[in-house]
C-alpha cells in the first residue's frame, strides 16, 4: 500500500464494519424485477389512470377485493399517484400482512400505533401494488427489501409518508425504507418499499419507521434471495396481538467531567460502548490545547486544533481527562502510513458507543505528516459518512485527497518517528492534556 489514499490504507483495519455501512435505504440494487403473470381476467374495479401530464389520483381500497394495480406491469405502478390514500383503517383493529412467496408465507402484525404507515400498506396491499414485484435487496444476517416497482431500489408510488418513529429494529422489524437525512431531513418513508430485518438493528432505532413485526415465517425470511418475487399480499384481521411486549429505548447517556480518571479504573471490555449519545462542547475554542500521548516506548505531542474542530476537541479531551484511553492497546499500524487508537478491543465495532457530526472546517483540511483525525465511519442508520467517538489515527506521510471526510482536529509536533516504531498492541500509558 504505498500510494498512500486514505480510503485503501484503512480497509484493512475497518473492513468489517464498511460491510455492514448500507443501512435501509431507496438507493439503486441489483436485483430486477421477475416479469408480470398475465392476469386470467379483467379486474373489477378499474384501475387508477395517471392524469395527462401529472400523476393520477391517490390509491383507494377496492370495495370488491379486485386487486386492480395487479393488472398493470410493475413498471407502470411506478409514479401513479399524487398522495397516499385517505384514511380508511380502523384504529381499534389489529391487521395482518401475509406476504405469499414460493417458498412459504411471511406473516405480519401491524403496529396500531404507526396509522399513516398501516393505512399506506393495508391499501396498497389490496390494490395488489405488490403482486408480482420482488425482494430487490437481499443483505444476509441484515435485511431483505421489496416492494420498489422499478426493482432498482429507486421506485415508489410517486410519494412518501409522514414519518411514524415509534418501534426498535428487533430481528422480523418490518419497517419502511427512505431516503438519507442529507435529503430528506423529516425522515419521511417510502411510499411503496419495505424491509425486514433478519437479525437485531438497534443501529437503526430511531431513525426508520417500523410500522410491523413478523409473527410467522421468520424461517422464510432467511431463504429469500434477491430477486425472489412477491406473489402477493393478503390483508387479514385478528381478534388478539401477537406483538412482543415493546422494550424501553434508551435514555440518552454521555459522558460528563469527573475528577480523578475513573474511566481508567474500568476494564477495557467496560469501556467498550460506555456511551449513546456525544457529549455537549466545554473548551473555550479560543485557547491552546495540547494532548501527550505516552507509552512505554514513545511520548508523542500533539496540538489540538479547538478553532478548526471545537466539538471534536472537546470530546477527545473530555475522554482523555477521563481515563478511557489510559492502558488501551495501539490498535492498529499500518507500517509508513498511520496509526490507529482508541479501541478498547482493537476492533472496528469497538468504541465509546457514539459517533460525532463531521465539523466543515475541519474536514477541509488537508492530512499530511503528523496530522490526528478521528477515524471516520458510517451511520448506519442513514448511510452518512460521521467520526468515531474515540477512535483516531496519526497520518505518517502526506496523502492526496481521497474524498473520506474526515474530522481533522490536531498536529503531531514531537514523538511521530517514536510512535512509527511502535506495533500493534503496544500499551497507550495514558493521555494527558494541557493548556499552551
Amino acid at each position: 500500500m504505498k500510494n498512500h489514499n486514505i480510503l485503501a490504507v484503512m480497509t484493512l483495519f475497518f473492513v468489517a464494519l464498511m460491510v455492514l455501512s448500507c443501512a435501509p435505504a431507496q438507493a439503486p440494487a441489483t436485483s430486477a424485477p421477475a416479469e408480470q403473470p398475465t392476469p386470467a381476467q379483467p379486474p373489477a374495479t378499474p384501475i387508477p389512470s395517471p392524469a395527462p401530464g401529472g400523476k393520477g389520483p391517490v390509491p383507494v381500497p377496492p370495495a370488491d377485493g379486485s386487486r386492480p394495480l395487479a393488472q398493470l406491469p410493475p413498471a407502470e405502478r411506478a409514479d401513479r399517484f399524487s398522495g397516499p390514500a385517505p384514511m380508511s383503517v380502523d384504529p381499534n383493529t389489529i391487521y395482518i400482512a401475509t406476504i405469499v412467496t414460493a417458498k412459504g408465507n411471511i406473516v405480519a402484525e401491524l403496529y396500531p400505533d404507526t396509522p399513516e404507515s398501516v393505512n399506506n400498506f393495508v391499501t396498497l396491499a389490496k390494490n395488489g401494488f405488490y403482486d408480482g414485484l420482488t425482494f430487490h435487496r437481499v443483505e444476509p444476517g441484515f435485511v431483505i427489501q421489496g416492494g420498489d416497482p422499478a426493482g432498482t431500489g429507486a421506485g415508489n408510488p410517486g410519494y412518501t409518508i409522514p414519518a411514524e418513529i415509534k418501534h426498535n429494529h428487533p430481528r422480523g422489524a418490518l419497517a419502511w425504507a427512505r431516503t438519507s437525512d442529507e435529503v430528506n431531513p423529516e425522515r419521511r418513508s417510502s411510499g411503496s418499499q419495505f424491509y425486514i430485518t433478519l437479525e437485531a438493528t438497534p443501529f437503526l432505532d430511531g431513525a426508520y419507521t417500523v410500522f410491523g413485526y413478523v409473527i410467522e415465517g421468520m424461517e422464510v425470511a432467511d431463504q429469500i434471495a434477491a430477486g425472489d418475487v412477491i406473489e402477493r399480499i393478503d390483508i387479514s384481521t385478528a381478534q388478539t396481538s401477537l406483538l412482543p411486549t415493546p422494550t424501553l429505548t434508551p435514555l440518552p447517556k454521555a459522558p460528563v467531567l469527573e475528577e480523578g480518571r475513573p474511566l481508567a479504573r474500568l476494564s477495557l471490555a467496560d469501556r467498550q460502548n460506555l456511551y449513546n449519545t456525544a457529549p455537549a462542547t466545554l473548551i473555550d475554542p479560543a485557547k491552546s490545547y495540547q494532548a501527550t500521548i505516552e507509552t512505554d516506548e514513545a511520548k508523542i505531542v500533539i496540538d489540538l486544533d479547538a478553532e478548526t474542530a471545537p466539538a471534536t476537541v472537546s470530546n477527545f479531551i473530555l475522554l482523555a481527562n477521563l481515563g478511557f484511553y489510559d492502558g488501551m492497546p495501539l490498535a492498529y499500524l499500518e507500517t509508513g502510513s498511520y496509526a490507529v487508537l482508541g479501541s478498547p478491543a482493537s476492533r472496528p465495532d469497538s468504541d465509546v458507543g457514539y459517533a460525532l457530526d463531521l465539523e466543515p472546517a475541519a474536514n477541509a483540511k488537508q492530512v499530511i505528516t503528523g496530522t490526528v483525525s478521528m477515524y471516520p465511519v458510517q451511520d448506519l442508520s442513514t448511510s452518512a459518512v460521521k467520526a468515531s467517538g474515540s477512535q483516531f489515527f496519526i497520518s505518517f506521510v502526506l496523502a492526496p485527497d481521497s474524498g473520506v471526510p474526515l474530522n481533522i482536529f490536531g498536529q503531531v509536533t514531537s514523538g511521530l518517528e517514536d510512535l512509527a516504531k511502535l506495533a500493534a498492541g503496544d500499551i497507550v500509558r495514558s493521555i494527558t492534556i494541557s493548556e499552551k
